[in-house]
């Protein structure tokens, strides 16, 4: 209950948005500012990283060399549930093995990473939706000033070109803060939409009706046809989408290959995990804006890297068997020789 209290209290807080535009400060561009804090809050969660991993290897080099003997207790006890159950607790008595111990850092690091994920896309999604709104405030502004005031339709066409020279100006500013690479607007998702804002959602947003609404509508078309060519012109081109998916499913893929132990083949949760994952994230990806997107990749770019690097350093450590299996009061045993029920 108290972690479902402080995932409610970090949705509602602004703590991601603050970080993130203290990094972007240092940084000044939103979608260089994501990947640097990506990697900055992976790094901090290394230490906890490193338990998961530990424990996780641990477990699977375990069940490892204990399937033999777990197999002939199978064989032996068949048509005895009860007896094999208590036979197979004996077996990890015997040995040290404490499962439950062993799953709870994989346990803790999932939750935590769950709740990273879920408010962080909401704390974003937020965040983004007030920029586009602001951006498109600016413009507005730019407008009514450099217009003093007068409707589209009482402009003459000299006073159109100069709102128009001022707008494209002001624009500028505004794109060169908002965009990433080939992406025109962090603020929208990497795919074939517009750049800003929709009217419908900017007036519903500041509460438009009446004349007010049909003349911010007139506003609105004379703005964005100023500052772009073509309205079709759209913000992305679906790339990102396409990484998040090639980079989820590696991701995954690889980590159930370090996981698993020589010669076993991936269980079916694992295969579901596999897909389910991935595809979560494409939908995350393709219903926020390019900014969580952008997070996502970096963030699964990191975990594979240090799942990685990790794996190797653990299964070193983990070579011998001998390591694993302590009997109590006997700091080394050989468990072939130790085992005889």
């Amino acid at each position: 209950m108290e972690m479902l209290n402080s995932f409610s209290m970090l949705l509602k807080s602004d703590l991601w948005i603050t970080l993130i535009e203290l990094f972007a400060k240092w940084i000044s561009n939103y979608g260089w500012a994501i990947i640097v804090f990506t990697i900055a809050l992976k790094l901090l969660m290394s230490p906890l990283d490193i338990v998961q991993r530990n424990a996780s290897q641990k477990q699977s080099k375990v069940m490892q060399v204990l399937q033999p003997e777990m197999d002939k207790l199978r064989q032996k006890y068949a048509n005895d549930q009860a007896r094999l159950n208590q036979e197979t607790q004996n077996l990890y008595k015997r040995y040290g093995v404490n499962l439950g111990g062993m799953c709870l850092p994989m346990l803790l690091t999932m939750v935590l990473s769950l709740v990273i994920v879920f408010s962080l896309y909401g704390s974003v999604r937020k965040f983004g939706n007030e920029k586009l709104y602001d951006s498109y405030r600016q413009l507005d502004k730019t407008y009514v000033e450099v217009s003093a005031g007068k409707s589209v339709e009482d402009l003459t066409d000299d006073e159109k070109i100069i709102v128009e020279k001022a707008l494209i100006e002001e624009y500028k500013d505004i794109k060169k803060e908002n965009s990433w690479l080939w992406v025109k607007n962090i603020w929208k998702s990497d795919t074939k939409t517009s750049q800003f804002v929709s009217f419908d959602d900017y007036a519903k947003h500041e509460k438009l009706s009446g004349d007010n609404k049909t003349e911010a509508n007139l506003r609105y078309e004379f703005i964005t046809s100023s500052v772009v060519e073509d309205k079709k012109d759209n913000n992305g081109c679906y790339v990102l989408i396409i990484l998040t998916a090639v980079i989820s499913f590696a991701s995954q893929l690889i980590s159930s290959k370090l996981l698993a132990p020589k010669g076993q083949k991936m269980s079916g949760m694992s295969k579901v995990m596999m897909f389910m994952i991935p595809i979560t994230m494409i939908i995350l990806a393709s219903t926020s804006n390019v900014l969580y997107t952008l997070y996502i990749i970096t963030n699964s770019l990191m975990t594979t890297i240090i799942s990685t690097i990790l794996s190797i350093i653990m299964r070193r450590k983990y070579k011998d068997e001998n390591i694993l299996l302590q009997k109590k009061n006997v700091q080394v045993v050989e468990y072939s020789r130790n085992f005889r029920k």
